[in-house]
């Protein structure tokens, strides 16, 4: 007598569960964003980098020129 209840109690948490999972994904999937920009900030918070672009982007970042603007003086001069 104790096997069907048993049975009974595992099938209920397992439908439990099942239930708990099916909320997360829809809490999941009904997320709605203010903007786009506030939808790529998620995105890019939540998806990896690609260890290429990052390297490739590494290597861009050294190559650009420093973010100090020139002084006109220097650039009237030449200096």
């Amino acid at each position: 007598m104790n096997e069907p209840s048993h049975r009974l109690r595992q099938r209920t948490e397992e439908q439990s569960t099942a239930e708990q999972v099916s909320q997360h994904q829809q809490s999941q999937a009904a997320r709605e964003f203010a903007s786009v920009e506030e939808l790529i900030r998620h995105d890019a918070g939540r998806t990896p980098v690609p260890e290429a672009v990052a390297d490739r982007l590494k290597q861009s970042m050294v190559r650009e020129p420093s973010s100090k603007p020139t002084r006109w003086w220097r650039r009237l001069l030449g200096g």
